[in-house]
This record gives C-alpha cells, sequence and structure tokens, in this order.
C-alpha cells in the first residue's frame, strides 16, 4: 500500500471528502480510502508513505490534444524518419508528459500506427508511460496542404469513403477517430477558415465510430465547419479558433459535444525565437490571435465545460513546462482552478472516463501527482514537475 500523508485537498477536485488536508491511502490500483490527517489507519500490508506536507494533491493530469509522433517541430524531417525512430520518439514524448504529471494523454494523430503500439507495450507492462488513448492515422478529405503532413492523413471522400476509413482506423485497434474538418493553420497553402468535409461526410464518420462505440474528434476552426460538425454529431471539436454565436449556442444546446481550446499552439506559433514557424505561418497565427482568445473566452464565460489540450510538439513541451497552463492563464484568461478542473474533472467526463479518472475520490483509478505549492491560487505551480506521479496506484515519480 501506499500512503500520502498530511496532503493539502483541493474540494473541486476531491469527492467524499470535505477537509482541506488528508491522509490518502492507496491500494493495488485504486484510492482505498482518504481520511483526516493523522488518524489511524489498520492494516498489516507493507506501507510505503509519502509526505504531502506543503503540498497538494491533484488528480493526473489529462491532456486531450496531443501529437506524440511530433517530437520535432519541423514535419518535413518527421517524413523522412523510420518507423522505429518515430516509435522511440513517442515513447520519449511519452514519457515527458508523465514526468510532467500527466496520466492520461489523448493523442489527435500520428504516423505508423505508432502510439496504439506503445499504448500496447505499455499495458503489457515492457516499458512505463501514461494512459495512451490513440486516433491512428488523421482521415481527412483531399484537400490543399495534404502533403505537408502526407504520412499523418488517410484521405476520404464522400461518405461511403469515409465510412471505410473510421472502420481500417478502428481495425488498427485505435480507440476514437480524428476527422480535418476545415482547413488548417500548418498545412502549407491551407485555409483554416474553410470547411473541407461536408455535413454527410462527417455524419458518415460519427455513425460508423458509434457503431463500435466510440466517437470522432473533429479539427475545426471556421464557424461553419464547428456547426456542421456539432450538428453531425462529433464528441469534441478542436481549437474552434472562429466560433461565432451561433456555434456558441449550439454547444450549449448539445448533449455529449464539447470545445477543446488548444492555446499552448498559438503562443508557440507566435514565438518569435521558433525557427521551425515559417512566416506564413506566422502571419496566419498572428492574424487570428486576438479573433481566437476572443471566441475561447466568450466560450469559457458563457459556461461550457472546455477539455485540455495543447496541440504541441516534444521540444515545446520541454522548453515550456506546463505550456497549456500558462496559455490557459496569460492567451486566454481563465481562473486557476478552473484551468485545473479542465486539465482533470472535465477531461475525463469529456473522454467518457470520469467513473474512473479525474477527481480524488475512493473507488477511482490511484492517478495521483502531488505538487510543491498551491495551484488553485498559483497556476505557475504547473510549470514545476510534480514532486511524485502515481499511475494506476504504481508510484512512477
Amino acid at each position: 500500500m501506499i500512503v500520502i500523508r498530511n496532503c493539502r485537498m483541493i474540494k473541486a477536485l476531491t469527492e467524499g471528502y470535505d477537509g482541506e488536508t488528508a491522509d490518502v491511502y492507496v491500494k493495488g490500483n485504486r484510492i482505498a480510502q482518504i481520511q483526516e490527517a493523522g488518524s489511524p489507519y489498520e492494516t498489516e500490508e507493507a506501507m510505503v508513505e509519502l509526505d504531502g506536507t506543503g503540498k497538494t494533491l491533484l488528480p493526473g493530469l489529462i491532456e486531450m490534444h496531443a501529437h506524440l509522433y511530433g517530437f520535432i517541430f519541423n514535419y518535413y524531417e518527421l517524413q523522412c524518419m523510420s518507423e522505429g525512430k518515430i516509435i522511440f520518439g513517442v515513447v520519449d514524448f511519452a514519457k515527458e508528459y508523465l514526468r510532467q504529471g500527466f496520466t492520461t494523454v489523448r493523442d489527435c494523430g500520428s504516423s505508423y500506427n505508432a502510439v496504439a503500439t506503445v499504448r500496447d507495450a505499455i499495458e503489457a507492462g515492457i516499458i512505463k508511460g501514461p494512459r495512451l488513448v490513440p486516433c491512428g492515422l488523421i482521415i481527412t478529405p483531399t484537400e490543399t496542404g495534404n502533403d505537408s503532413f502526407r504520412d499523418l492523413y488517410l484521405e476520404a471522400d464522400g461518405p461511403e469513403a469515409m465510412r471505410k476509413a473510421v472502420r481500417m482506423e478502428l481495425q488498427k485497434g485505435n480507440d476514437f477517430i480524428k476527422l480535418m474538418v476545415s482547413g488548417a493553420f500548418m498545412n502549407e497553402g491551407g485555409d483554416p477558415g474553410v470547411q473541407i468535409a461536408e455535413l454527410e461526410e462527417i455524419a458518415a464518420a460519427v455513425a460508423a465510430a458509434k457503431r463500435k462505440h466510440t466517437y470522432v474528434c473533429a479539427h475545426c476552426h471556421s464557424a461553419a465547419s464547428i456547426k456542421d460538425a456539432i450538428r453531425a454529431g462529433v464528441r469534441t471539436v478542436e481549437h474552434g479558433t472562429f466560433l461565432d454565436e451561433e456555434g456558441l449556442q449550439l454547444l450549449k444546446e448539445t448533449k455529449d459535444c464539447y470545445l477543446v481550446p488548444t492555446g499552448a499552439v498559438g503562443l508557440y506559433c507566435l514565438d518569435l525565437e521558433n525557427k521551425d514557424v515559417s512566416e506564413a505561418l506566422y502571419q496566419k497565427s498572428k492574424a487570428a490571435a486576438e479573433i481566437e482568445i476572443a471566441n475561447i473566452n466568450k466560450a469559457y464565460h458563457a459556461g461550457l465545460k472546455l477539455g485540455f489540450g495543447s496541440d504541441i510538439d516534444l521540444e515545446a513541451l520541454r522548453k515550456h513546462p506546463g505550456y497549456e497552463f500558462i496559455a490557459r492563464k496569460e492567451y486566454y484568461t481563465f481562473d486557476d482552478v478552473d484551468i485545473l478542473l479542465q486539465a482533470t474533472k472535465y477531461s475525463a467526463e469529456i473522454m467518457g472516463m470520469g467513473d474512473i479518472l479525474g477527481t480524488v475520490k475512493a473507488g477511482k483509478l490511484a492517478d495521483l501527482i502531488l505538487v510543491d505549492g498551491n495551484p488553485d491560487e498559483d497556476i505557475y505551480v504547473m510549470t514545476k514537475p510534480p514532486v511524485h506521479v502515481l499511475k494506476d496506484g504504481e508510484l512512477l515519480i
């Protein structure tokens, strides 16, 4: 067993316990009990004790928009790499996420089915890493700029081809589907303000995924693409840059459809020190930044449950630990507690894992991190690596 003694608790992230500090017991892969700090607990099992004094216990963090194959920003260089090098890059990226406290990572597109392969290795106990949730290749209609990521995309045009593409990626053992509904900032010649998938194509992908008891997440920048993705029944709208009032209202009214903003990639594309950002990408990002910030803040203040995604490469994650926390505080203007909720409870619920992850609760999986400080009062605490990370009850850091 493991006990985390005298740790500080955040009420918004804790269920079944109201105290400000606690001793939290972990047995096997579950949280066994949360009780008043210093109170007795009877067990004959050997106990590993962790000192939580002056530290805050949080649920394991959740990243909802990663590309683990993207361990460098230069996607043309990535296309020249072997499958083996991509696999080891995924392992390296996943371990960095774990080091920063992310115990669950949803991958929104990687080549060679690399993330599903690494997921299986982690689940088999061959290597250590976070809980990975992969989609495989990104399904996209034929579109300008697709060659920028030719190893990452699976092109499909028309409802029948969409159904086939969805079935192919799920056949490989992936957990959900990623679909390009609008153009992309990073595709050369791509226009993020244009919808590229028709309503019928999106609906066909959603129906095919639903038959396999899973869902579609939709890359959407343009207002039209956001609205058609919601109408077609996608689970998550990624980015949401040009969200308009009608789209916001649809999100508020539609059950089981959620917005996942990605602030960190916006910050990184405006970083003048980032030599991999082309002048064209910088100008596109700069032109959209003010609009995106206003729209995402509007969605937040409308009370939407937002997922936590960053869309950054490994170099950016290492250079800027906790980058998405910084983005949600500085690029957007979210409250600290709400940012923590987005990175844990809300993302778990959006991914359909809220019954086992996302809060500190007896009976849930013991995905827990212990951080030095009070992140609900100072979110910049999250830019430092956790003191300890547990995943499935195992002390990994």
